[in-house]
């Protein structure tokens, strides 16, 4: 993953505009469309899955771009119009979803007959990754899973450090056999990327893993370490209910230990802690978000919404959509209208 530069990008509140918003709905979904008709369902996910292009499109919708709401109402946008626009793609989760989201992936699946069961896992491992094997200090609190009907599934996530008033947001895509141990992340856009992180989704904490199985699994028990070697003080981190949990699991895989229900971020760490002090393999502290930045428009930053220029630009696209059955040169065409801007000029508008 390269390098690229860093901004911020703060939590703000408040909402987005009943009248930007519903432009961002139709304008979302005309984009989508056409991508998916050009280049196919998964280069859909691919770029949701890029934190630069997910930032660019936010913006182009005319969000803050500088403001952790572009992941929030950039997702509802999205959500609403793939509901509307039929191309094989549909949206689960959102701000606060987490008990919400199973059902409504089950129900997605069914739709686009995929494996639903699997697809929810997914979903809960993609949360434990970012919430509890990467332990970077942001509380995840919104979640959303991307999936179309071929199988390929994307999450975009966000989490807040409420200390330090900033957000994080991770991207993450797969099929149904997506490693999510391993590096599962196609980028993390965040404030304070390099940092010291404990992260155990990544290759080079595979030693820790496996050595965090075979103690658990071990006959002399997990409390025979934890009080029976005062000399290493590994009690200093454990509590009563902590030990409680770890002595009624027996995972047979670290997936299976990260969805264990009460073990939390404190649990794995312990553990994770204590297999390097026992087995001497160290898990990674590498922070696997390694750029930051955002884009913008709501709040007049770096200049106001144009509405009559938004309007055009969701009728012209309207257009193209419309006209997909042409020809593949004026389809070009049409296109290369649309990047160089020229409709604009040619309707005596300006994008600023």
């Amino acid at each position: 993953m390269e390098l690229k530069g860093t901004a911020e990008l703060p939590l703000h509140w408040g909402k987005a505009p009943e009248w930007l918003y519903e432009r961002m709905v139709k304008l979302s979904g005309q984009v989508i469309k056409i991508i998916a008709d050009d280049y196919g369902r998964e280069e859909v996910l691919k770029r949701l899955s890029d934190p630069y292009w997910f930032q660019a499109f936010g913006s182009v919708l005319g969000f803050d771009w500088h403001s952790s709401g572009l992941t929030t109402v950039t997702m509802a946008a999205v959500k609403e119009a793939l509901a509307k626009v039929d191309v094989g793609i549909k949206v689960a989760g959102g701000k606060g979803a987490s008990k919400t989201t199973p059902n409504e992936l089950l129900r997605i699946s069914d739709e686009l007959s995929v494996d639903g069961e699997r697809l929810v896992r997914y979903s809960r491992l993609a949360a434990k990754v970012d919430g509890v094997a990467v332990q970077d200090g942001y509380t995840i609190y919104q979640h959303w899973v991307v999936v179309s009907e071929d199988g390929i599934w994307a999450v975009v996530q966000q989490g807040m450090n409420a200390e330090s008033g900033y957000a994080r947001r991770y991207h993450i895509m797969g099929d149904m056999k997506k490693d999510m141990l391993n590096d599962p992340h196609s980028g993390i856009a965040a404030l304070d990327p390099g940092r010291s992180v404990l992260n155990l989704a990544t290759s080079e904490s595979e030693g820790n893993r496996k050595a965090t199985l075979e103690m658990l699994n071990m006959p002399r028990g997990i409390e025979s370490w934890i009080y029976g070697a005062p000399a290493i003080r590994l009690e200093k981190y454990f509590d009563k209910r902590l030990i409680k949990v770890i002595s009624s699991v027996t995972p047979l895989t670290y997936e299976e230990l990260l969805l264990t229900p009460g073990l939390g971020a404190q649990g794995v760490r312990a553990l994770a802690l204590t297999a390097a002090v026992i087995y001497g393999e160290s898990p990674s502290w590498k922070d696997p978000a390694v750029y930051s930045f955002a884009h913008g428009g709501k709040d007049g930053i770096p200049y106001p919404v144009n509405r009559e220029a938004y309007d055009r630009t969701i009728e012209f696209l309207r257009e193209v959509i419309e006209g997909l059955d042409v020809d593949v040169n004026n389809k070009k065409e049409m296109l290369r209208r649309l990047a160089s801007n020229s409709w604009l000029k040619a309707a005596g508008l300006s994008l600023k």
